[in-house]
């Protein structure tokens, strides 16, 4: 089950592939990277489309209460500054 955190991970994983792209679409001159880099670009943004409606509909179900989110206090398992 996705965590409203995994999510987001993802959605900005795939931000940045489709930067990636993006930016050998704008300045390469060969054309078989500029074709492969738009099919990379289109599949990523369909699941950047994807992740955004499962982020929609997981915040929808935690704000009408029907799925809960564990809560964990960090003091308890912090092994850094004392």
């Amino acid at each position: 089950m996705e965590t409203l955190g995994s999510l987001v991970d993802k959605l900005v994983v795939t931000n940045l592939k489709i930067w990636k792209f993006e930016d050998i679409k704008r300045t390469s001159s060969d054309d078989h990277m500029i074709a492969e880099a738009t099919r990379k670009t289109n599949v990523l943004n369909q699941q950047r489309t994807d992740l955004i409606q499962e982020l929609d509909e997981l915040v929808l179900e935690l704000l009408g209460g029907s799925r809960k989110m564990k809560s964990y206090k960090q003091g308890e398992t912090k092994i850094y500054g004392g």
